[in-house]
C-alpha cells in the first residue's frame, strides 16, 4: 500500500471540501451566522461539494496505485469525509465559544 499517497490526498481533499463547504455556507446560508446556527432545511445540500471532492480524492488514489486499488480509494474516501467532518465541528466549535449572541 502507498501509505503516504493516501495519508497526503486524505488530508489534502479534506481541507479543500471543508474550505468549500464554508464557502458555500458564506455565500448561499445567511451569511457569517450560518456556521453557528443552521435553520435551513437546504443544509444537506451544501454537502454535495465535499462528497464529491472526497470522491474525486478516491478516484485519483485508484488511478495512481496498482494493487488494493478500491481498498486503498475506500479508505481515502471514507478518510476524507471523516477529517472533514472533524474539521467542520472543530471550526464550529472554535466560533461559537468565541461568538457571544
Amino acid at each position: 500500500m502507498r501509505w503516504k499517497l493516501v495519508v497526503l490526498v486524505s488530508m489534502v481533499a479534506a481541507l479543500l471540501a471543508s474550505l468549500c463547504w464554508f464557502l458555500l455556507m458564506e455565500l448561499f446560508f445567511n451569511g457569517s451566522h450560518s456556521v453557528l446556527d443552521l435553520n435551513s432545511n437546504f443544509w444537506p445540500l451544501s454537502m454535495v461539494v465535499p462528497v464529491l471532492l472526497a470522491m474525486f480524492g478516491g478516484f485519483f488514489i485508484y488511478r495512481h496505485t496498482s494493487r488494493r486499488r478500491k481498498t486503498q480509494a475506500t479508505m481515502t474516501i471514507l478518510a476524507v469525509l471523516a477529517l472533514t467532518a472533524l474539521v467542520c465541528f472543530g471550526v464550529t466549535a472554535l466560533l461559537r465559544s468565541r461568538t457571544v449572541i
